[in-house]
């Protein structure tokens, strides 16, 4: 057992001379995590020293992001990411060396965007609902619709929002941070502009958490947006 986490990760190991400094880095974590008992503080400690330095690699990949408007790909995006992160810390022992660590995450990554885009699909929602375009539909990427119009422009959601005829939304809170509400979220997001981003600084909470939370309860609220806004 490792007494001290800083002597987990082996500084003083050769990098191969076929890796850059960050796939060198990145392939002494993996082989510091896959050498420690999976419950250890240790691990844990080094799983999110991995991420930390996957997410600032500056290499992540961006996979079909020319096809998609600005305000949905994020939203897909960052589901997509955080599903990747997730099932790159549960099957960390899978990775074989011989693989550049970037590579293999690129390819999860670009397997967990696909996947989400046909949840998404599945759901048949793309978008928040907007006036008689209730609900905006994804047939195909050619007929994917282009970015929301300017809050002003689009009162009716505005108000609902704002209102909450029947309390739904404010109902909805976010389980570790119970003054995040999904109504704090969809005004901040579709009536003051904000992208996530901005709203998760604001709130101190990563943008991750705040595209899950929001999407998951997205699902569940659709009949009260329709009952409301449907014309």
């Amino acid at each position: 057992m490792v007494d001290r986490q800083e002597d987990i990760y082996d500084s003083t190991a050769a990098p191969d001379a076929a890796q850059d400094p960050l796939e060198a880095r990145l392939a002494k974590w993996i082989q510091a995590i896959q050498a420690l008992d999976s419950s250890s503080p240790e691990r844990r400690h080094c799983l999110n020293r991995l991420v930390n330095e996957i997410l600032r690699s500056g290499k992540l990949g961006h996979p079909q992001r020319s096809i998609w408007p600005a305000s949905l790909y994020e939203d897909l995006y960052n589901e997509a990411l955080q599903r990747t992160l997730l099932i790159i810390c549960q099957t960390v022992e899978q990775y074989k060396p011989e693989n550049p660590v970037m590579a293999w995450v690129n390819f999860r990554l670009q397997h967990q965007f696909t996947e989400v885009v046909k949840d998404y699909q599945k759901q048949g929602i793309t978008q928040m609902p907007t006036g008689s375009r209730f609900p905006v539909r994804l047939p195909s990427l050619e007929d994917l619709p282009r970015s929301s119009p300017a809050p002003e422009a689009d009162l009716p959601i505005q108000q609902f929002l704002q209102q909450d005829p029947e309390g739904l939304l404010k109902k909805q809170r976010l389980r570790e941070r119970p003054d995040i509400t999904f109504q704090t979220l969809a005004i901040a997001k579709f009536v003051e502009g904000k992208t996530w981003p901005e709203v998760a600084a604001t709130l101190d909470i990563p943008s991750q958490t705040l595209c899950s939370f929001f999407n998951r309860q997205l699902k569940h609220l659709i009949p009260y947006f329709k009952k409301y806004l449907e014309v």
